[in-house]
């Protein structure tokens, strides 16, 4: 369906090595904080754009939408950065809420246990 390795050279401006850090549709977060985050002393346009949607990658991950590894993010997220002045017209708040209650709904299996994002989601 899509093309994620080009995906990532077009609106983060490097590709990932595919099996070492992209893995099917997820990046690893390494690969971001070390190749993504860095910016020069005036960066242009496009710099900006590129630093804004691998922070926000970050922020989805790290705190907005977690996941039991908390090491990779899921490409899909880029689809909706693809457009920055558009990302914020998006209700972030209602999916969210959405994966809070997925995970919780999870949680009520004996066997699984509630993460750690799921609860300071919750706390905040």
């Amino acid at each position: 369906m899509f093309d994620w390795e080009e995906m990532c050279d077009t609106y983060l401006g490097a590709p990932p090595v595919k099996g070492e850090s992209l893995i099917g549709s997820q990046v690893k977060l390494k690969w971001l904080r070390e190749n993504m985050l860095l910016l020069g002393e005036e960066p242009t346009e496009d710099q900006l754009h590129v630093h804004c949607r691998a922070y926000i990658l970050g922020l989805i991950i790290g705190v907005l939408m977690t996941d039991r590894t908390f090491n990779k993010v899921h490409l899909m997220y880029l689809t909706f950065l693809t457009n920055l002045h558009r990302t914020r017209r998006y209700s972030w708040g209602s999916a969210c809420l959405a994966v809070l209650y997925r995970k919780l709904c999870r949680s009520n299996d004996a066997k699984a246990n509630i993460m750690v994002g799921c609860a300071s989601l919750l706390q905040s």
